[in-house]
């Protein structure tokens, strides 16, 4: 009888070692096991080996494969080099939760490949992502380069990028593509290599359409079920050229935010967010929604806002030491009114040491193209966004 029990008390303990020794990738690289009702080990937690992008990448894979869920990236300052046009591509439903700014640092130590980006978000699947905690750190040379990006978001809907950190990026920070909408919130955007070579390119974040011209209702004061549109709020950017930026049908929403707008480093390195016309093929941003921010300039020749194409609504943002609040710019090459600016109303901000509180070329006129006053039946989104305050 004693004998059984030490064979069947063997057996059990032979068959635990053998099933931890199946895969020991997945062992490695799992913070949590929950066997299932098929009897299957769950994945859907897993803590990548380091912050190099093969390990981000792998443990991105055991996620997605799982369905979704959540990858860790522990502490440590790694180094983030990669060949080719990304550094890891996370799939719709994976979530990369750093362990703070602080403490989780994805460093490139060389220039990467040119038109490349270390986070690619793929939302082609229709499940959102988010990226948190996490400290990007670009590379720059001694001279200028436009192809260093930290996130790129691909039509992702509900994406989420917060309490992240990034520095030294020559082209963009964050990119939101076509398709996409989202939150970026309680994140930091700094450039700080333009003040060792100035340059005109460091943006914190572009914002992309899909070149589809929308009615100004389709977004103002919306979210639920958009596309093309950003909200992006309680950060802080300084020393980029823009803090945001819109093009190609693209919406943004810029709240509760602060502003450092950069000395003159480069010729374009002094504005606070901007709309950008278009071109011959394709329209300019198709506008935004500014209000409760802070801009603070340097008494150069600066503006809070450049506004190049589109309308939207600014309004109870404090703005001090700058040259110009609002400044309407039009293009002169261009007659579409996908190309310049119209409808945007602009009330009720405070401006302290302000020399021109709108500033415009000759072809705007006030009550055409733009309104000082509210916007009639204007509505804004909850604030804070929604996708914050889940669990």
């Amino acid at each position: 009888m004693q004998y059984g029990k030490l064979v069947g008390a063997l057996s059990v303990l032979v068959f635990i070692v053998l099933t931890f020794s199946i895969s020991p990738a997945i062992s490695a690289l799992s913070n949590s096991y929950i066997i299932s009702s098929t009897g299957q080990i769950a994945r859907n937690n897993v803590t990548a080996r380091s912050g190099s992008p093969s390990d981000i990448q792998s443990a991105i894979n055991v996620v997605a494969s799982a369905g979704g869920g959540n990858v860790y990236v522990p502490a440590g300052d790694f180094t983030f080099d990669y060949i080719g046009d990304y550094g890891v591509m996370v799939y719709g439903g994976v979530n990369i939760i750093g362990s703070g700014t602080a403490a989780t640092i994805l460093r490139s130590t060389r220039e990467p490949p040119t038109g490349s980006t270390m986070f690619y978000l793929d939302g082609s699947n229709g499940k959102p992502i988010r990226i948190s905690g996490i400290f990007f750190k670009g590379y720059v040379n001694a001279t200028e380069d436009t192809s260093t990006e930290a996130v790129e978001v691909d039509s992702v809907k509900d994406f989420r990028i917060d309490h992240c950190r990034f520095e030294d990026f020559t082209s963009r920070a964050v990119g939101v593509g076509a398709g996409s909408r989202g939150i970026i919130d309680h994140c930091v955007f700094d450039n700080p290599y333009k003040e060792r070579i100035g340059g005109d390119w460091g943006y914190g974040i572009i914002v992309w359409g899909d070149n589809i011209w929308r009615s100004m209702d389709y977004y103002l004061g919306q979210y639920d079920g958009k596309v093309n549109i950003a909200y992006i709020e309680d950060c802080t950017f300084s020393r980029c050229r823009y803090a945001t930026a819109g093009n190609a049908g693209g919406w943004y929403v810029f709240r509760h935010n602060t502003v450092y707008i950069s000395p003159n480093y480069g010729s374009w390195a002094k504005s606070g967010i901007d709309v950008h016309e278009g071109g011959t093929s394709w329209p300019g941003g198709r506008g935004f929604e500014a209000y409760a921010n802070t801009f603070y300039g340097t008494d150069a020749y600066q503006q809070a806002f450049k506004v190049r194409c589109g309308g939207g609504v600014v309004f109870n943002n404090t703005i001090s030491n700058i040259y110009e609040a609002v400044w309407l710019l039009k293009a002169d090459w261009t007659t579409s009114e996908q190309n310049y600016v119209k409808d945007l109303y602009i009330w009720s901000n405070t401006l302290s040491n302000v020399d021109l509180p709108i500033s415009k070329d000759g072809f705007y006129q006030e009550n055409i193209h733009y309104f000082l006053y509210a916007r009639p039946g204007y509505i804004p989104y909850p604030y804070p966004h929604p996708l914050t305050v889940q669990p």
